[in-house]
């Protein structure tokens, strides 16, 4: 492969970037006027910021014909969603749900069939103290090797099948449709009323995060009678409708948390340098890094006591590992040192007393700091750990950062190089 290098800019005022260009050797060996025709036309494709980002489609609207009251289960409030799961409960079967922080609610789950599963049973039948499944069972298996543009799953089709633990719903999935009541206050006027806008909008979004909150709970009653590990707790999901009987207003649409938009081309060439270095010489990330970016993955995931617990671990690893290196620089033998971190085994006091007995300092020099990582960590991660209670998704995001930034406070010291 051969490298050429060119400037690109986002605008005529925009700084100029340098960008390297990986072609086939076959390039240099082209007539110049046709090398550079080449290469023009893929510094074309070539952008320095996404074009776009697209957080979701969304339109609001009125059913011609209202949806029956009887239909919304005594409620005023209907909320459809999609799991990336199949939870094996009948289709239609209305659970009654007493969600703890919410209150009284009803689900009517419905198990979908995608069309890679097209043609497959829809019958409803359990036995007493076991599972049933559908036969007969069909698998028509795709080309081997199956061709790069079909994607890195197996694209596989079938009838009455479906993928051990799915989580990205292949074959099957389930929709729930969520009842509940809501308060509703100035949605109703004229369409072009920004106030009215702004009410909906609100109302629309409270009720999403109301049906987050009974579907997780829902969720956590299924994996823990079933023992489906795979089925966790979900940061975000698929709604596809909300709809307000009292005031027949209808929202439709999806959401991309993460955003859509511009693909990304390759990392930069200072990251792509250094995964090459770490991967010739063997080396290893550091195991707190890869704590605090799991903690923040299960965030993402709405795991958040997990969150919790594995950015704490984090701190305690980096911080034991920070001692015991300056210990052994002033000379403590492996015994000692083991002495002093079984005397003072509370973070804590690692934090405040061992730290500033090896460097001079310690975190909780900055009080401002201190205080608010003993309130709004230590004791938090205590609380969860020990005493079983409950974390807001802010409150477990305020535990991650304050660990990341006590990390960051903890690597400034003075340690014994």
């Amino acid at each position: 492969m051969a490298k050429f290098h060119a400037k690109i800019q986002a605008s005529p005022d925009s700084p100029q970037i340098s960008i390297t260009a990986i072609v086939p050797d076959e390039v240099t060996a082209l007539p110049l006027e046709d090398a550079k025709k080449y290469l023009a036309e893929i510094v074309q494709n070539v952008r320095p910021v996404p074009e776009f980002v697209i957080h979701g489609f969304a339109t609001v609207a009125s059913y011609e014909k209202p949806i029956p009251k009887e239909q919304l289960m005594g409620h005023n409030t209907l909320v459809e969603v999609s799991l990336p799961y199949t939870l094996h409960l009948p289709s239609g079967m209305p659970f009654n749900v007493k969600c703890p922080g919410v209150g009284e609610s009803v689900i009517v789950p419905r198990k979908m069939w995608t069309e890679l599963a097209s043609g497959s049973c829809t019958a409803e039948v359990h036995a007493e103290d076991q599972l049933l499944y559908y036969g007969p069972t069909t698998q028509r298996t795709h080309s081997i090797p199956q061709a790069p543009e079909l994607g890195p799953s197996p694209r596989l089709t079938g009838t009455n099948i479906e993928i051990g633990k799915d989580t990205h719903g292949v074959f099957r999935y389930t929709r729930m449709s969520v009842f509940f009541d809501s308060a509703l206050v100035g949605v109703d006027g004229p369409d072009d009323d920004d106030k009215v806008g702004e009410a909906q909008s609100a109302s629309f979004e409270q009720a999403r995060a109301t049906a987050k909150q009974i579907v997780n709970y829902v969720l956590d009653v299924y994996r823990y009678v079933t023992g489906a590990e795979h089925v966790e707790r979900l940061m975000s999901m698929t709604t596809n409708r909300v709809y307000f009987a009292d005031y027949n207003l209808l929202s439709e649409g999806v959401r991309i948390e993460s955003g859509l938009g511009s693909a990304i081309i390759n990392r930069s060439e200072r990251e792509i340098r250094k995964i090459a270095e770490m991967l010739r010489t063997g080396e290893e990330p550091p195991v707190h890094v890869l704590f605090l970016q799991s903690a923040r993955a299960a965030l993402s995931r709405g795991q958040v006591v997990l969150a919790v617990v594995v950015a704490f671990q984090a701190l305690e690893i980096i911080l034991e590992t920070k001692l015991r290196a300056g210990y052994a620089k002033m000379g403590l033998s492996d015994l000692e040192v083991a002495r002093k971190l079984r005397k003072s085994y509370k973070t804590i006091d690692r934090l405040r007393i061992l730290c500033r007995e090896v460097t001079g300092r310690s975190v909780a020099d900055d009080l401002t700091f201190w205080r608010s990582w003993i309130s709004d960590c230590n004791r938090r991660r205590n609380g969860v750990v020990h005493r079983n209670e409950s974390v807001s998704d802010s409150q477990g995001l305020k535990v991650v950062e304050l660990c990341e930034e006590c990390i960051a406070r903890l690597l400034g010291l003075p340690f014994p190089a």
